[in-house]
This record gives structure tokens, sequence and C-alpha cells, in this order.
């Protein structure tokens, strides 16, 4: 496919089965020329039910290859998008729901926490969704987000710039200007080196560490937030993770 021909041919695939509301599933091979990858479905479902309308029976499509720009952008509740491969800037962009997941190919023996998997400015402007990537985005990961939920397992500089709410993991290593002029939402980042402290932009975020008598309760969320996020993407380094999290929690 190229060009527009993949959105029109996932519409005449999914159409009947989004009028009926009865969800389904669907393959793909996609490649970088095709951008905004979802977009038509998206507003299709739109359209008849609202962004959130199909949240209890869902379009998921099953895409193998490369995305272009804009994978899943202004993404519906009741669309599920799992991408085995990667994808290019702005991710997510505009989401409204729904849930976008890439992993590697399998069998490729990529080390996630070392290989870059979404591009730059990715959720920026989302208003809500999830989006589990098991790799590392490029710069101004989640700006502007307002609600999504997300974890990835490293960004570039000025992630969370401009966030005013939704929540972000970052299972690794971040750029510089972290949270710049951040005035909403939640992340708990992996700090394995001590570097974080000096990575932040403090004008308007504090961090802490998960210690002392709030500990438990980030426990047991950061425990669920992990097993999703295993279960979404299989990763390796978010299996070691959640298998081992007391070992680990106290660099969050």
């Amino acid at each position: 496919f190229d060009k527009g021909e993949l959105a029109e041919q996932m519409v005449r695939d999914t159409l009947a089965a989004i009028e009926a509301k009865r969800g389904g599933e669907y393959a793909y091979t996609v490649s970088n020329t095709v951008r905004s990858i979802g977009a038509r479905l998206s507003g299709e479902i739109a359209r008849r039910y609202g962004d959130q309308g199909m949240n209890d029976a869902p379009i998921t499509l099953r895409l193998t290859g490369t995305a272009g720009q804009s994978f899943g952008v202004w993404n519906a509740g009741g669309l599920h998008m799992i991408l085995e491969g990667d994808a290019n800037d702005y991710v997510g962009k505009g989401m409204a729901g729904g849930k976008l997941v890439i992993h590697p190919p399998q069998g490729s023996g990529f080390v996630e926490q070392d290989t870059t998997i979404i591009g730059n400015t990715c959720l920026y402007g989302a208003t809500g969704g999830k989006l589990f990537a098991a790799g590392t985005a490029g710069e101004r990961f989640a700006v502007r987000n307002s609600g999504a939920h997300t974890v990835v397992e490293g960004t570039g500089d000025h992630c969370c710039e401009y966030m005013t709410g939704g929540f972000v993991a970052v299972l690794g290593k971040t750029g510089y200007n972290f949270g710049s002029g951040m005035t909403g939402g939640f992340a708990y980042v992996l700090d394995q080196d001590n570097t974080f402290v000096d990575k932040v932009n403090h004008e308007l975020v504090e961090i802490q560490r998960i210690s002392g008598e709030a500990m438990e309760s980030y426990r047991n969320h950061l425990q669920h937030v992990l097993d999703e996020y295993v279960e979404e993407t299989g990763s390796e380094w978010g299996r070691n993770l959640a298998e081992n999290l007391d070992d680990y929690l106290r660099r969050f």
C-alpha cells in the first residue's frame, strides 16, 4: 500500500464492524511512506459514536513494519493498534483514547532500553488513551499531554514539556530539561545512575524518591503499571523490573 490506499482498505475492511459496533481484529503490513495510520478509522468511529463510543467493542489492528509519521494521530476510544516494528515522529499526536502498542519484531535481538522505537514529539497534545512502546522515544515526548497514560524505556530531551495531565513512566534514561513548563500530570522515572536530578527543569515540578510513608501505595501502583506494560509489549526489561521491583523501587 502507498499513501491513501492503506487507509481506504482499512475503512473497507472495518466499516461494517464499526457500524454494527461489534469490533473485530485485522492485520496489515505497513511502511514508512504511509502517514497518519488509523486517522480515517478514528474519524469513522467518532462520527458515529463520539471519541470514546467503541471502548467496549474495539477494532484491533495488528500491524507489521515501519509506520510513517503520526501513527495513531487523534486515536479514538475503540481503536487499538499493535505494531510489530517501529514508528516515526508524532506517534499518538492528539490521541483521545484507545491503545497504541509498539514492540520490536520477534527474534530481532534488540536491547529494548537501548533502542529507539518511536520518534520525536510523540503524544503531542494527547488527551487520553494509552501508549506502550518497548524501546526508547525521541525528544519532546508527551509534550502538552493532558490525559494519556504511557510507558516507554527511555526518552530524549524535553520529556513532559508543557504537560498538564496524564501519566508517564520512563523505564530508563531521559535527556535534559525534563518537565519544562509542566503544570500537571505525574511521572515515574527510573534513575539508576543518580543523574536525573540534574536533568530536571525544577521551575515548576518537584521530584522525590519512592520512599517513606507513601512507598506502599506507589509500589502497588507501579507494579500494576509494569505488569500491564509487559502484558502488552512482552518487553524483557519491563519483565525484569516487574519481577524484581523491590530491588529497583528506590531508583524510581
